[in-house]
């Protein structure tokens, strides 16, 4: 039986409000000081439960992918056609970006390499199994090309997704994330939809 102690719900308070903390306001300009601030607390506290910034930060972020994970899968079990639950991806993908400063990955990606591993294990690991489900699903109702490789389709979809959140290529200070998954995912969809696929499609479109 779990139980969640006294020590454990403080801990887990703390990871909850600074991740809404960095998500808000990046991780380069947040000190432990505006953390233990925010929350009421002293840094003596702080540092009872974490070692220091980058302690928090990794600790933060593993609870970011759970909530990301669980958030995308939810969405896509909405859906049994398999467009459908493609767009409800999007739209979820489209929610955390859009709750996330636009500086926050490349930060993360420079200042905190061990937690941008954890970014990208999500990628690799669970959005991949995501989109190898989509696939296989798509090709049984007949709305994607059954000759398609499904291991390198999905592969290729996190490649374009690790393109979007390419602060050099797509800088989310001057592009919308939900315009650009849109506009790549419609592109995918239409190198791999049959014809039965291309008409619910553009069904889908007009009906937005």
């Amino acid at each position: 039986m779990y139980i969640c102690t006294p020590i454990m719900e403080v801990k887990e308070h703390i990871i909850q409000q600074s991740l809404s903390l960095f998500l808000k306001k990046g991780v380069k300009q947040v000190n432990m000081d505006e953390v233990a601030t925010s929350l009421g607390i002293s840094k003596k506290t702080l540092y009872v439960h974490f070692d220091n910034k980058q302690d928090l930060v990794h600790h933060c972020f593993q609870k970011h992918n759970d909530l990301v994970s669980e958030m995308i899968n939810t969405s896509a079990a909405q859906f049994e056609n398999a467009i459908d639950e493609l767009f409800a991806i999007d739209e979820s993908c489209s929610l955390v970006m859009k709750q996330t400063n636009p500086y926050l990955l490349g930060e993360l990606k420079r200042y905190y390499p061990n937690t941008w591993a954890l970014i990208e294990l999500l990628k690799q690991k669970v959005l991949f199994n995501i989109m190898k489900n989509n696939l296989n699903k798509g090709v049984e109702q007949g709305i994607y090309r059954k000759e398609i490789d499904v291991d390198i389709i999905a592969k290729l979809m996190i490649s374009r997704i690790d393109a979007l959140v390419n602060d050099e290529i797509f800088p989310l200070t001057h592009y919308d994330f939900r315009k650009l998954l849109t506009e790549i995912r419609i592109y995918h969809l239409r190198g791999i939809a049959t014809l039965k696929g291309i008409n619910y499609l553009e069904q889908k479109i007009n009906e937005e």
